[in-house]
């Protein structure tokens, strides 16, 4: 089987849900779900939101790895969930915790991870 063009069937099959479960969430055929999974209908931003509405994730999660390299992962998620629930104290805490454990690398910026066109240059 080609990679997939998007994460839509991983995540609905993750959460155990049918395309038909999906399609009725969105009031859209089986048949759409099936070509936007097959990347044979475009995804766009307003499927996406929709879509990831029916799916419990954010729109930016359907995408590949490719298509976003900053996705997150199930264990990074939990990790800013778990900062976000802490205490102003217990966050300066592990934030400091973190910075001896997991030195500070900076990360290329997004528009260097892109792939150089042909005519870019």
């Amino acid at each position: 089987m080609d990679k997939a063009p998007n994460r839509i069937r991983e995540l609905r099959l993750a959460r155990k849900l049918s395309q038909q479960k999906v399609a009725d969430a969105i009031n859209v055929s089986k048949v759409t779900i099936s070509q936007l999974e097959r990347g044979e209908m475009q995804l766009t931003q307003h499927y996406m939101s929709r879509i990831a509405n029916a799916l419990g994730c954010f729109p930016a999660d359907l995408l590949t790895k490719q298509q976003n390299p900053y996705q997150l992962t199930a264990e990074e998620l939990k990790i800013i969930q778990q900062m976000r629930a802490a205490s102003s104290d217990d966050r300066a805490k592990l934030s400091a915790l973190a910075d001896v454990v997991i030195p500070f690398h900076i990360v290329e910026p997004y528009h260097e991870l892109k792939p150089k066109r042909a005519n870019d240059g």
